[in-house]
């Protein structure tokens, strides 16, 4: 395969990180732990633009990491650099990314999530470079439609089982000593498959991109087959109401929930072959150095109102040092986040010829 962009991967990438945006906005308007909502998946609490963000946010991660083994084969790039780039991902999680959501780098609870786990799959696709494509799709599959077969395995905690259970397929938070904790958020399972999955996508998707159009169709269908029967691939079946239909499983990340977010994105790169926006594929071209500078920018604005308001900062004892009183109207937070993404673009254009090595 060549070296050659695919626009369509960027365009869609770029979108997905607009998406992303504006649910890291809501955070500040109904982030986990402020008190306001703690469930945006149940519309009894929720407000609808918040369930239909959250929904939309669902998209944002299985797509980065398809689109990611879809970059790696398209790429061509080299078993050496893709490890490479996965312990730099895996370094920057348990860094920059715990310091732009903390403003704390002595937090006592450090985050693995989904640039560590996408860390952890860069890794795998630099060991499975050396087999066809077929083979790697297998394996990804395998891992993909397999893994919720597990999901009744527990260990107790404090075993080394139980750690290693924990980076794999559970979601959990794991003592490390002198007060400090992890909480694994993206167990790795699922996304090392979804990746290679991705790897496997791209001859197709180069060569004969109407099948990606018809796999996307099928999984569509096998994702209302699986969910309405609640046969298998969720660990918490269809309760008969709307909301629950899309309730999927995201940590780990279920065969529901995969199904339910890769048939429109695979629809999308299916037909997307040959759209053009320039601002979007600029986006997903500067996917990382975006992905870091919206978490800082959001949280610097709002510490930046809480400190202009005169309201108390503790970032010691608060999770990033909001304040309770910041906040804002539901119906506020996709502006915000269309005008923090219009802040970024400029430095992203800024930064595509200046890009680090393995960023």
């Amino acid at each position: 395969m060549g070296r050659q962009r695919e626009t369509a991967v960027d365009l869609l990438r770029g979108l997905v990180m607009v998406i992303m945006v504006i649910d890291h906005t809501q955070e500040y308007q109904a982030g986990p732990g402020r008190g306001l909502v703690t469930d945006p998946m149940n519309l009894a609490v929720t407000p609808g633009l918040v369930y239909f963000w959250r929904i939309l946010s669902h998209f944002c991660a299985p797509t980065f990491t398809l689109l990611m083994g879809m970059s790696a084969a398209i790429s061509g790039a080299a078993s050496g650099k893709l490890v490479k780039r996965g312990l730099v991902l895996l370094a920057l999680e348990m860094t920059v990314m715990n310091w732009a959501w903390t403003f704390n780098p002595l937090w006592h609870r450090y985050f693995f999530q989904v640039i560590g786990a996408l860390g952890c799959a860069m890794i795998g696709l630099g060991l499975v470079r050396r087999f066809s494509p077929r083979v790697v799709g297998a394996m990804g599959l395998a891992l993909v439609a397999g893994h919720n077969l597990f999901d009744g395995l527990h260990f107790a905690p404090g075993t080394a089982a139980h750690w290693v259970w924990s980076l794999l397929h559970e979601k959990n938070v794991l003592a490390l000593g002198g007060g400090f904790e992890l909480r694994t958020t993206y167990p790795i399972v699922p996304v090392v498959g979804l990746a290679f999955c991705g790897y496997a996508l791209a001859p197709l998707f180069r060569e004969r991109s109407v099948w990606v159009g018809r796999l996307g169709w099928a999984a569509v269908g096998v994702f209302f087959a699986l969910r309405l029967t609640g046969v298998y691939g969720d660990p918490h079946p269809w309760d008969g109401t709307f909301a629950s239909v899309f309730n999927v499983t995201k940590y780990p990340m279920s065969l529901q929930f995969v199904l339910m977010t890769m048939g429109p994105a695979l629809l999308f790169l299916a037909l997307g072959r040959g759209w053009r926006q320039t601002q979007l594929e600029q986006l997903g071209r500067t996917a990382m150095f975006f992905y870091i500078g919206h978490l800082v920018l959001l949280h610097a604005a709002a510490l930046g109102v809480a400190v202009a308001m005169g309201w108390p900062i503790d970032l010691a004892g608060r999770f990033g040092g909001i304040p309770e009183a910041v906040s804002f109207p539901v119906w506020a937070t996709a502006p915000l986040g269309l005008l923090a993404t219009v802040a970024l673009y400029p430095l992203c254009r800024w930064y595509e010829p200046r890009r680090l090595p393995y960023l």
